[in-house]
């Protein structure tokens, strides 16, 4: 399929996307002397940036390539949770629901930087599992709302909203509508993915989950043939950072190089091909098309610095 028709098929593919959303925020700033307080380097701050991350990236990704995304998620009662809300309208015609846990830490991560080179990052959140009655919420807006969808996304970051049974409950009802389910995980257990459509573990998480090797293209396909058997996953993408994708199903089986790219950032670069691959997969788009793009996709953002989205020209017209 060519290019554009691809582009034209990714406008309006209606999106269900439940997951862990939180906030980037980006510091630049420069180091020029130590404090005269602490043996520690002074950082003065010049410019501030602030962007969705995890599910909300996801979010971004596919709202910049034309689909139709209705969001799921819980947040909390507090300065993140609104900044989250404010950054979500900016999309006017996105659509979302989420849970507000009073005693909740909305997830935030500030990463300051110095030409361009990142010097700490600091995280605040709180990974307890959801209350019972946002699990109820959840469901309730996922029935309503999986009516009529191409495509469901779990973005897992393992920060508390996808449970074992909700994740359950999520890939059952998908299954018994024949609506795919696509999953970028983060939680150790592969378990609570039993079923899913497509799964897009990094090379790091593959060989954690199988406790094997997976550098080169045998180990990678020995760890991806592993997922889908145990955890009976159709399809299973491994990416594997500069050395590409590698996809395994019981018919196919291709090893996908990345071209040669200076990397400044790999921040969401795997948030960026569960998208792709998401909005291929739920319109038939053949699998060669489907890995190419997903890596060109990837490429692009990680040379960029910070939580970057992938938008129509810089995939289709480069």
């Amino acid at each position: 399929m060519s290019s554009k028709l691809i582009a034209n098929a990714f406008i309006n593919t209606k999106v269900l996307l439940i997951g862990d959303v939180m906030l980037d925020k980006y510091v630049f700033g420069d180091i020029n002397r130590i404090s005269p307080e602490a043996p520690v380097p002074v950082f003065l701050s010049k410019k501030k940036h602030t962007v969705l991350g995890g599910a909300g990236n996801v979010f971004n990704n596919l709202y910049s390539l034309g689909a139709d995304v209705t969001f799921i998620s819980i947040i909390g009662k507090d300065l993140v949770a609104k900044e989250i809300k404010k950054q979500l309208k900016k999309n006017k015609l996105c659509k979302y629901h989420f849970y507000e846990e009073k005693n909740l830490t909305s997830t935030s991560k500030t990463r300051y930087l110095t030409n361009n080179q990142q010097i700490i990052r600091i995280d605040e959140e709180q990974n307890d599992s959801i209350s019972s009655e946002a699990k109820k919420f959840i469901v309730a807006q996922y029935r309503k709302e999986i009516k009529g969808k191409d495509v469901v996304i779990i973005s897992d970051y393992n920060k508390g909203v996808i449970t074992s049974s909700l994740c359950e409950e999520i890939i059952r009802i998908a299954k018994k509508k024949n609506i795919p389910v696509i999953i970028d995980p983060k939680n150790k257990d592969f378990n609570i993915y039993k079923n899913a459509t497509l799964i897009t573990p990094n090379q790091q998480e593959a060989a954690q989950i199988t406790k094997l090797n997976c550098s080169t293209n045998k180990e990678a396909e020995q760890c991806a043939r592993y997922i889908s058997k145990k955890f009976k996953i159709e399809n299973v993408i491994i990416t594997r950072g500069e050395k590409g994708l590698t996809f395994y199903n019981k018919t196919n089986l291709l090893h996908v190089p990345t071209k040669k790219i200076e990397v400044y950032d790999v921040s969401g670069a795997g948030d960026t091909v569960v998208s792709i691959v998401s909005l291929c997969i739920a319109n038939s788009i053949k699998l060669n098309d489907i890995l190419n793009l997903a890596n060109k996709a990837a490429g692009i953002v990680v040379g960029k610095i910070g939580t970057t989205t992938i938008n129509k020209n810089d995939l289709f017209n480069k």
